[in-house]
């Protein structure tokens, strides 16, 4: 296991984040060395912008960003001065609320993809060159007032690893799936008005407690801005939560000063073993924890937690880990034996990350720098999802206030081409084409195509169709579950067959669990064009 910590700043930040293998991924090797993006914007707004940092594997690991059409890359020279604009317009649109945008990346380690509501964020450039990031921890940063957020990735050769993260701060609500060798993998996170909930509840801890969980909640003209997590809110007033573990580590000191403390570093140093002995924990032949500051548990690197070395870097990681979720009182353990119902039920523990958890949609998501400490064999709490062979990834974005309608669960992406086709055939990418795999074309009368999406709950969907019509104007009839919903859907033309338009069909109902829908070939309609059929997404609007 590879813990990830977010070591990115307002200053310039020149961390590279490892990639995570696999057992399965070893077996397989990436074969593309680019990959499709969907972004889908069901935030409700109009006005939101994507942008893509990374370091750039095949290019000497150089700074990378994605220009504003989503395909072209811009490496920024190293400035004369500090705090230099970019020398490109790297701000992608998204289109409006219920679209998706394509873009397309290279092998990029390290990476971002960052999302702004209502106006582009602004990065800048250090001597190096070095990209300055946006941060929530510094007053005079000039994205402090925007609505933003962000999602990780590293894409190489051999895998796709791509997490959701509230390590910093809780905002806008992100989801991800991935569609590739491994299955389709999602990501389900916060659900649509999660910040207004998160928020509440740190409110209510504070009320609750006396401790200043409250001061996390950011407001900006009366509405909740983000909810910082402990870290960030000491990098702004760093006597919040002072002492806050103080109790609960005086009596893990005590149990383990006569008790032993059972480490697997899931690593090839197996199992290790240690006590408090001289008002340390000691681990013989190892190192040694001497009792960290409440900041020092919240960041998971600084005082004690502060080391070198592999195996010193295995312990800190489920020791912070363990602290962060109070469990070293009743497992001596550590991690093996865990459960996630154990977490956070001492009185002193991490709210932030107990109220993230308790909000997510599947309980997963990153909290603190090593949320990603599980059993071998356990229960995923980081929100990863990981393939070896990727054809897309889909970053769905949901609402920030309100909760409710569109995106609360993200997105079913079908490949044409993976449905029972019959009597269709299949074509291969070919220039031009921006989707992933092949598609589902050569269709004439009497031919069709079944997708079965799998949705976790009944109720109103949208169906979106990616296709391309040279021809001109098609029709189609589009059935679900054996009835028609749809008696002659009309496909505008595209023009050329390397140009491609989606349509939705809002208020599908459907069915929790397996379902067909049935895109119908007919001339009958009125139009006998060929189409060729990309993808059909299937989004969950209430």
């Amino acid at each position: 296991m590879i813990s990830r910590r977010n070591l990115f700043a307002a200053a310039a930040a020149t961390a590279v984040f490892p990639s995570v293998v696999t057992a399965a991924s070893r077996a397989s090797a990436a074969t593309s060395s680019t990959l499709d993006i969907a972004l889908q914007n069901n935030t409700g707004s109009n006005q939101v912008y994507a942008f893509v940092t990374g370091l750039a594997i095949d290019n000497g690991n150089a700074w990378f960003l994605l220009q504003a059409d989503g395909q072209t890359p811009y490496y920024p020279p190293s400035p004369a001065q500090t705090l230099t604009p970019l020398g490109a317009n790297c701000a992608i649109p998204l289109g409006a609320s219920g679209s998706t945008t394509h873009i397309t990346i290279p092998h990029l380690a390290g990476g971002r993809i960052w999302f702004s509501i209502g106006s582009p964020l602004t990065f800048l450039v250090n001597p190096g060159p070095a990209l300055v990031f946006p941060s929530v921890s510094n007053p005079s940063d000039p994205n402090i007032d925007l609505m933003w957020d962000f999602c990780e990735f590293t894409f190489n050769s051999t895998n796709l690893w791509a997490n959701i993260s509230m390590v910093d701060f809780v905002a806008i609500p992100i989801a991800l799936t991935s569609n590739g060798a491994a299955g389709t993998q999602t990501a389900l996170g916060l659900p649509a008005g999660a910040l207004d909930t998160v928020s509440a509840a740190l409110q209510a801890q504070s009320a609750a407690d006396g401790q200043g969980w409250n001061q996390l909640v950011v407001t900006n003209g009366g509405a909740n801005l983000r909810a910082l997590s402990p870290n960030n809110g000491i990098v702004q007033n760093p006597s919040l939560l002072s002492g806050y573990f103080d109790g609960y580590l005086d009596q893990v000191w005590s149990k383990y000063s006569s008790q032993t403390l059972s480490i697997d570093t899931q690593g090839q140093w197996g199992t290790v073993t240690g006590n408090v002995s001289g008002g340390v924990l000691d681990f013989p032949g190892v190192g040694s924890f001497a009792k960290p500051s409440s900041a020092d548990i919240f960041s998971c690197n600084s005082g004690p937690f502060n080391t070198s070395g592999v195996e010193m870097g295995a312990l800190t990681a489920r020791i912070s880990a363990a602290m962060n979720r109070t469990t070293l009182l009743i497992d001596s353990d550590q991690p093996a034996g865990e459960n996630p119902a154990d977490y956070y039920q001492y009185a002193q523990t991490n709210h932030y990350a107990r109220i993230v958890h308790a909000t997510s949609l599947d309980g997963r998501g990153y909290a603190f720098p090593y949320d990603d400490v599980a059993p071998t064999g356990g229960v995923d709490q980081s929100g990863a999802v990981v393939d070896p062979d990727p054809t897309l990834l889909t970053v769905t974005l949901s609402p920030v206030h309100g909760g409710g309608g569109g995106g609360s669960t993200p997105p079913i992406q079908l490949q044409a081409e993976d449905g029972t086709l019959h009597g269709l055939g299949t074509e291969a990418i070919y220039p031009g084409y921006t989707g992933t795999g092949y598609v589902a074309g050569w269709n004439k009368d009497g031919q069709w195509v079944d997708l079965h999406p799998n949705v976790s709950q009944s109720g109103s969907y949208s169906v979106t169709l990616r296709y391309s019509a040279a021809a001109g104007n098609a029709s189609r009839y589009i059935y679900v579950n054996g009835s028609g919903v749809v008696n002659n859907l009309t496909l505008p033309g595209t023009g050329s067959w390397s140009s491609w338009n989606t349509v939705t069909i809002p208020g599908v109902a459907l069915n929790a669990g397996a379902n067909t829908i049935s895109v119908i070939y007919n001339s009958s309609l009125g139009s006998s064009n060929y189409v060729n059929l990309d993808e059909v997404t299937v989004q969950y609007t209430g």
